[in-house]
Parts: structure tokens; C-alpha cells; sequence
């Protein structure tokens, strides 16, 4: 049997079970392990080594050390917080409330949260004083720990080996719910039960306790959910890169990637998906239970324990969510100190040999008049950081309440998946966008709200319209995520302000210019323009 541990959750029964085989089978060598899986004396030793070999490695990896040692701010973000908490009504927060029964946050306590959370001392100052109740829901969903460390997840673990009986249902994921009823009535054919009455008062009582274990599970893992992705909410590229008042493309490209990144999870986090993902829970758990018309303790037994087995490794896979972010932070600040002293000592280097190397303050003086002149030739000045955090994800205008941009046209409801449409788009392109908005309404060329009728096109999509003589290009930039095809209420398109928004949008970076009856399309291409209004 192949060996199926996992990290930190001990030996499973095949690997105890080779394990003994093969110290059975050398003279002298101390047992580790009985056939039932309890460990010997022995084992205890190992454990001690174990812990001896560690030791210094799990000191250095300490979130608290790593938190000192990367924030000078840490203890006085940790003062300030706790003020909050103190100063504020934590009714509704059961678990915070009696951890701060027992005193303030210890400085591990907060390291801890900050890792888990995507925090940095400064943004969990503002989380705590600005958008107190979200950042009491955090702390307290951290002090109630991930199902893994839960009370439940405790209770779980209790469970043996986990029976065979119901793997199959694990196959059938994507039909349960049509499946449920149909497998129900079929046992009930089936199976032979002499005393109907009893039978039926007996299944009452077992799937009164399994309901209660199946809403407690699936309640718990939503929760898991929700909170890993309020940490992924939180991810801010600047508070990890710290301002950089001009950078250079590759650092604009970096952050661009991030905060995609930062996108792409968002969409997969929704409330919706949380909803969809304890019903299908509920679901499966449903089907489990169906498979035993009349389950003994054995069976019962199993159910819970597959019930646990997948509450955990749904939150396991969410967990693994934050990966691309955690790693994004990880690597940013190694590869940014790695470079900056290998930079330092060039440049020691170069003055020993003669060389004149301004500071840092006198380059970016020296950069700051360069790109004042090149705005003052009419370019559009750099993407900073702060844009690209600022563009709204799709989360954020799908349901057309946004008050800047807004979404209409055959791709939000034809194009699959229909998101694509916006975080499949350039982010030069939406930061254009956000800018040309913002100057559009100031200068009053549109009214409010941009409308975006049509952004990035799948090639199946593109080749769709095509096929209905809807005028799509075969070689359209919004193949490549470059065009963006806009309107807005009160649009005109022989209007002055029409005339007056493309020049705007030149001025901003637009290359491509296309009219038409209901939209203006805008584009980074080649420089060229069209005209197909009636």
C-alpha cells in the first residue's frame, strides 16, 4: 500500500504498517511501531531527535522574528492595535472576546495573524481603526483556527482508518444532486429490512446527528474559506515593495503581474463560490448518508470520518490559494536585498576606482526632470503602483453598481467565461481607462460612469461574431487584451464632446481610434483611426 502522510499529521496506518514490517525484519532494530499503530518507547526517542534537529531552524522561522526583523514598526502597530481592540465593543466576536478576556495580543499572537492574513503592521493598524467590524471577524476566525486545529477538526481526527465502503461516491462529485434521491429510493428496493418501523426510527436518529455534523462542516469550511479570502483582499503590492517614486518598467510589470494575480483569486473567492461550495458539501454529504439506509456505528464512523477528510482538504486547497501572493512577498524582498547589496558593492567598487556616483537622491531628481519634460511634450506620464492597485477587480463591477465602470454587450453574457472580458484585459489599458474616465467626467465630456461594451475577446468569441457579420477584426487587438470598445449614457456620436474625449484619449496613451453609432473603440496598437458610423 503506497504510503499516503501528510506533513505534520503523523504516520497514517500504511506507513506504520511497513514501517513494522521492515523493523520485524532486522535483528536488534528497536520496534517504532506496533502492527495497531501505537507508537513504542522507541519512537519517543526519534521524536526527541526530531525536535533536537529543529530546534534552531524553527526559532529562525518564527513569525515573530521574521516580523521584527522585516518591520521596525512592528511593536508599535501591536501597542496601537490592541488599543482598538480595547477601546471597542467586541460583542458578536465570541472567540476574540475571551482571548482578550486573558489579556492583550502577545507579539507571536500578531506575527502569526499578519503571516496568515496578508497584513502588514501598518495596513492592520488602518483595517482595525477603519473597517473595525471586518477586522474583528479576521482575528476572531484566526483565534478560532482553521478546521485542521478546530475543536471539530480535533474531534475529527479521533476517527481510525476510514472505510472503503463509500469511496466510490467521491467519483461521482459532479452529479450528486441529481444523483441523491434516485440512490435513496434504490437502497430502500434493495435492501432487505425486517422490521420497517424500527428501521425508519433508527434512520431518523442517525441523520438527526449526521444534519447537525453536515451544517456544523460545511457552516465551518465557508467560514475557512471567507477568511482565507478576506487575506487575499488584503494583499497590497506597495505595502510590501514599500513607494517607489519612479519606477522603472520592469518594477510596473512586476506589480502589474501581482496585482492580476490578485485578480484571478478574487474571482475564484466570491461569495457565490463559498455559497456553491457548502451546498455541494452538503451535497456529497447527502449522498454519503444515502448509501446506508441503516448504518451500523462502523459505518457511521467512516461517514464522519470522509465528512472531516474533505472539510479539511477543501480548506487545505484554499489555503493554497494564498501561495502566488505569499511567494510574490517572499521572493520581492530577497531578490530587492540580494540586488541592493550586490549594487552597494559595485558602487564602493567604482568611487575606490575614481568613478562619481550620484546618490539616490540626486538620481531620482536627475529622473523626476526627465519625465517632467516628457509630460510636457504631451506623453502620458507613467503607470504608478497606487493605479494599478486602484483599478476595479471583476468582482467589483459584474453587477454594473460600480460608480466609474460599468459592463453591457454580447460578451457578459456569450463569451465563456464571461470575466475574461475584463481581467483578461491589459492592465495598461484599464489604468488608461480609470485615468480617461476621471478626466473625461472633470472636463465634463461624459456625465458619469464609463460603459465598456465590449474589452479582451477569447478567439472563440471573436470568430462567433465574426460568423454573424458583427465587424469584429480576424487580427482584433482585443485578441491581445489592447482594445477596449466604450460608451456612456447620453452617448452621441457626432457630438463635440465625442471629438473632445478621443483627443483626451490620445493625450492618455490611446493609439487606435475607431467610431461607431452606439461606441468609440480605443486601442495601444499601431496608430491609425476609422470611421463606421451611418
Amino acid at each position: 500500500m503506497a504510503c499516503t502522510c501528510q506533513p505534520g499529521k503523523g504516520l497514517c496506518s500504511s506507513c506504520l504498517q511497513t514501517v513494522y514490517q521492515r523493523n520485524a525484519a532486522t535483528v536488534g532494530t528497536p520496534l517504532y511501531a506496533k502492527p495497531n499503530g501505537e507508537y513504542t518507547l522507541a519512537q519517543v526517542e526519534v521524536f526527541e531527535e526530531q525536535f533536537k534537529s529543529n530546534i534552531v531552524e524553527d526559532i529562525q522561522n518564527s513569525p515573530l522574528l521574521k516580523a521584527v526583523k522585516r518591520y521596525p514598526d512592528f511593536y508599535t502597530a501591536l501597542d496601537q492595535v490592541n488599543g482598538s481592540l480595547r477601546d471597542s465593543d467586541l460583542g458578536g466576536y465570541d472567540v476574540l472576546a475571551k482571548r482578550m478576556e486573558r489579556g492583550k495580543l502577545t507579539g507571536l499572537e500578531f506575527a502569526d495573524f499578519l503571516e496568515n492574513s496578508s497584513y502588514t503592521p501598518a495596513t492592520a493598524i488602518s483595517s482595525s481603526q477603519a473597517q473595525g467590524p471586518r477586522f474583528f471577524n479576521e482575528l476572531n476566525n484566526y483565534f478560532n483556527g482553521s478546521f485542521a486545529n478546530s475543536i471539530l477538526g480535533g474531534f475529527c481526527a479521533l476517527f481510525g482508518s476510514i472505510f472503503a465502503a463509500i469511496d466510490a461516491f467521491f467519483d461521482l462529485v459532479d452529479a450528486v444532486e441529481g444523483l441523491v434521491q434516485d440512490v435513496y429510493a434504490f437502497i430502500q428496493k434493495i435492501k432487505n429490512i425486517k422490521d420497517e418501523v424500527l428501521a425508519a426510527f433508527e434512520a431518523i436518529k442517525v441523520k438527526a446527528i449526521i444534519e447537525a455534523i453536515k451544517e456544523k462542516i460545511s457552516e465551518m469550511v465557508k467560514q475557512v474559506i471567507e477568511s482565507i479570502c478576506a487575506s487575499i483582499a488584503n494583499f497590497n503590492v506597495e505595502a510590501i515593495t514599500g513607494p517607489i517614486p519612479n519606477p522603472t518598467p520592469a518594477q510596473v510589470l512586476v506589480a502589474q503581474r501581482a496585482e492580476e494575480t490578485k485578480g484571478e483569486l478574487e474571482n475564484i473567492c466570491g461569495p457565490e463560490n463559498a455559497e456553491k461550495i457548502k451546498r455541494k458539501i452538503q451535497a456529497l454529504i447527502d449522498y454519503a448518508v444515502n448509501l446506508f439506509a441503516n448504518p451500523s456505528i462502523e459505518e457511521i464512523t467512516a461517514l464522519i470520518a470522509r465528512i472531516c477528510g474533505l472539510a479539511a482538504g477543501i480548506e487545505g486547497l484554499f489555503g493554497k490559494l494564498k501561495d502566488p501572493l505569499n511567494d510574490f512577498s517572499n521572493r520581492y524582498n530577497e531578490v530587492f536585498n540580494t540586488l541592493s547589496n550586490a549594487s552597494n558593492r559595485v558602487t564602493g567598487e567604482a568611487i575606490r576606482a575614481g568613478a562619481i556616483r550620484p546618490t539616490e537622491e540626486q538620481r531620482q531628481r536627475v529622473i523626476n526632470r526627465a519625465r517632467q519634460l516628457w509630460e510636457d511634450a504631451g506623453n502620458p506620464p507613467p503607470i504608478a503602483q497606487e493605479e494599478l492597485a486602484g483599478v476595479p477587480t471583476w468582482m467589483q463591477i459584474k453587477n454594473n453598481t460600480h460608480d466609474k465602470i460599468r459592463i453591457q454587450g454580447g460578451w457578459v453574457t456569450n463569451m465563456v467565461p464571461p470575466h475574461e472580458g475584463w481581467t483578461r484585459l491589459n492592465p495598461q489599458v484599464k489604468v488608461m481607462m480609470m485615468r480617461l474616465q476621471r478626466e473625461a467626467k472633470n472636463e465634463g465630456y461624459i456625465p458619469s460612469y464609463l460603459i465598456l461594451n465590449s474589452g479582451f475577446r477569447s478567439v472563440q468569441y471573436n470568430e462567433d461574431l465574426r460568423s454573424r457579420g458583427i465587424g469584429a477584426a480576424k487580427n482584433s487587438q482585443h485578441l491581445q487584451g489592447n482594445a477596449c470598445d466604450l460608451t456612456w449614457p447620453g452617448f452621441n456620436p457626432r457630438s463635440e464632446n465625442l471629438e473632445l474625449f478621443v483627443s483626451l484619449a490620445q493625450r492618455i496613451g490611446f493609439r487606435g481610434v475607431g467610431y461607431y453609432n452606439s461606441f468609440v473603440h480605443l486601442d495601444i496598437g499601431a496608430t491609425r483611426s476609422w470611421d463606421r458610423r451611418s
